[in-house]
């Protein structure tokens, strides 16, 4: 395990925690009698009660989120607030759409994207309704939102306490684009496949699992990789570069200084030099991909198991198209040394 993880201690709850790890806070802090791990780890965590819970909790908080306008990163730290809340209290004692609306103002509070908390609670109380009962936003009576606003208010304080008032965040989607800029890759389809994936992985435990340069770099190295079609074994470049391994950018306007020359990487492979002029171990880059992949294959089958999983998130997660790219990916490569062990 790299530096960049470290276990949780009692004094830093912002620590990155192990798969492993998590999952034993999960079962000991739980209060109900949790079902044994299944015997594939993928589902070590996304069978827990508590993270089903944090699952539909997640779902709704993109949609109501997206439904109001708010950008990314806001969506994004909503629903780490959410897993962060299921790891250390994995059976709050409020209502789990109170929970999910009181992540999502704190999050708004938190990335100075603030929204009236009235609002918040209209739009959250429309897309909690059946799809054959929507509302419009501006015919929900104040009676309702007033009501609704103690619970969410009481959920908030329960959120604060659950996380240690601990609201440091770093973000993977800026990070995310700065990558990609250096990288030079196709904005049309391997950084918009990645920034997908990274979305996605916010649906997971993968941002406490890992740093944000981590996650982004491996929703990057997961998009590029999805975009050659031939995946190769081993420790072999499984995709080219579009650009040039050279970039020639000059500096800013005006202070006359000569072009720099930056290196754009040959390939995007998961054991790529190119991560280490970033401080990003190749382990953890291997262990998100692995992670993220075994998430999407929970979609990817047509069989029981896979129907609950996607009755469980609904719209809300990922695209039948990016299921079916991954799950085809990674069946190329289930034999392959590129798959890493579990971390």
């Amino acid at each position: 395990m790299s530096a960049a993880r470290m276990e949780h201690t009692t004094t830093d709850r912002h620590a990155f925690m192990t798969r492993s790890h998590i999952v034993s806070m999960l079962n000991n802090t739980s209060n109900m009698a949790a079902e044994p791990p299944s015997n594939t780890e993928r589902h070590e965590l996304l069978d827990h009660p508590a993270m089903i819970s944090a699952a539909r909790s997640c779902v709704f908080v993109k949609e109501v989120g997206r439904s109001m306008g708010f950008p990314a990163r806001t969506i994004g730290t909503a629903q780490l607030l959410i897993h962060r809340t299921y790891i250390y209290r994995s059976t709050p004692p409020v209502a789990s759409s109170d929970l999910a609306t009181a992540c999502l103002f704190v999050a708004a509070k938190m990335e100075e994207t603030i929204k009236r908390l009235r609002d918040i609670l209209a739009y959250s109380y429309v897309n909690s309704l059946p799809e054959g009962a929507k509302i419009d936003v501006q015919s929900v009576p104040v009676a309702v939102t007033d009501k609704m606003r103690p619970n969410v208010l009481a959920s908030e304080q329960y959120i604060m306490g659950a996380i240690g008032f601990d609201f440091r965040t770093r973000h993977a989607h800026l990070l995310y684009v700065k990558l990609a800029k250096l990288a030079g890759v196709p904005k049309a389809n391997i950084a918009a496949d990645g920034w997908t994936i990274l979305s996605d992985s916010y649906f997971t435990t993968l941002p406490i699992q890992y740093p944000s340069l981590v996650t982004a770099a491996g929703a990057l190295c997961l998009a590029w990789n999805l975009c050659s079609g031939s995946p190769r074994t081993g420790n072999n470049h499984v995709f080219q570069s579009l650009g040039k391994s050279l970039d020639m950018r000059g500096a800013r306007r005006g202070n006359g200084t000569a072009a720099q020359r930056r290196r754009r990487p040959m390939s995007l492979d998961l054991n790529s030099d190119w991560w280490l002029e970033f401080g990003v171990a190749t382990e953890d880059i291997q262990g998100f991909v692995r992670q993220i992949a075994d998430f999407y294959l929970l979609f990817f089958n047509s069989t029981i198991a896979s129907a609950e999983y996607i009755e469980r998130h609904k719209s809300g997660l990922p695209s039948k198209e990016m299921s079916q790219k991954i799950g085809q990916w990674r069946m190329q490569l289930s034999n392959s040394t590129i798959t890493p062990k579990s971390p």
